[in-house]
């Protein structure tokens, strides 16, 4: 049951995250709105599929667990990711994606060093293809570029 649980909040918080982002998304201009809109479209429309099929097999199973699990950790992600934000503007975007990745997966539960490098390895360079190389969209800039390095 507790798979299910975890696809109703999880799908939940999908829906809403990206639908805000897209009521943000549509004060972009024309032509920077159109990528946003094309992901966060679908993943409000998965979050509420996901969502609505775990609730109504819990109905089904009559379970009716706690909204949160942990209402700890919820809180401890909700803030490292509030540090996150704020480090965008200090650090940049990929040494704050550097630091972020490795912490919440720690903080998740996951222990493996070699996966949680590999991830955090694949995640920036993914970034860095899609977002500088292919798409020339410019990312946060990082701190080593504002104190004189290059």
């Amino acid at each position: 049951m507790k798979s299910i649980h975890n696809d109703v909040v999880l799908g939940t918080s999908v829906a809403i995250l990206a639908a805000l982002g897209i009521h943000r998304a549509l004060g972009f201009g024309a032509d920077a709105r159109v990528f946003p809109l094309l992901v966060l479209g679908p993943a409000v429309l998965l979050g509420l599929l996901i969502a609505v099929r775990g609730y109504l097999k819990q109905t089904r199973t009559g379970d009716n667990p706690d909204f949160f699990a942990s209402p700890g950790r919820f809180f401890l992600v909700a803030g490292i990711m509030a540090l996150a934000l704020i480090g965008l503007k200090y650090l940049g975007f990929l040494t704050t994606s550097a630091l972020t990745v490795p912490l919440l997966s720690v903080t998740l539960g996951y222990r493996r060093t070699l996966p949680i490098l590999a991830t955090t390895a694949g995640f920036l360079a993914m970034v860095y293809i899609v977002f500088i190389q292919i798409l020339s969209r410019p990312l946060p800039a990082e701190i080593w570029t504002r104190l004189g390095g290059s």
